[in-house]
């Protein structure tokens, strides 16, 4: 099953613009002038830049693009993965961390549809691949 998430694009740019709108009265100054470019640059792309997981059978994919362009994907088989911790994240948001062997750990939270969670759990006990559900995971999982 395919799932994606996107950052709230709306208030990213309206901070990058925000930025440049106050460094516009200091231009005189060059470093000012990069930095603000720089922050500007780094909000805009950062406004655009979209998750996805993939989970099959024995495998789960992770791609990130930036302006529908991948900038990095990575493939994971079942016997890479050491465990998966389920966590709170926020007041009532999920959390999945993935770690695998010698990568850094996925996170994966705020993917739409919700049922990611169940989907990695099922990924779980069909691989035999250890899972650990937090207390506060649990109470997000009662309320619904």
């Amino acid at each position: 099953m395919k799932y994606s998430r996107t950052t709230s694009r709306k208030l990213i740019l309206s901070l990058s613009f925000l930025v440049l709108a106050v460094n516009i009265a200091s231009w005189q100054n060059p470093s000012v002038n990069w930095v603000s470019l720089a922050v500007f640059v780094f909000g805009v792309c950062n406004a655009f830049i979209t998750y996805q997981v993939v989970i099959n059978k024995h495998t789960i994919s992770y791609t990130i693009k930036l302006f529908g362009l991948k900038i990095y994907n990575k493939k994971i088989i079942h016997t890479d993965v050491i465990k998966i911790t389920f966590k709170r994240m926020g007041w009532n948001a999920k959390l999945a961390v993935i770690k695998v062997r010698k990568w850094l750990p996925i996170r994966v939270g705020y993917f739409k549809p919700n049922d990611v969670y169940e989907d990695l759990i099922v990924f779980c006990e069909e691989n035999a691949v250890p899972y650990r559900k937090t207390k506060d995971y649990t109470i997000i999982e009662k309320m619904g």
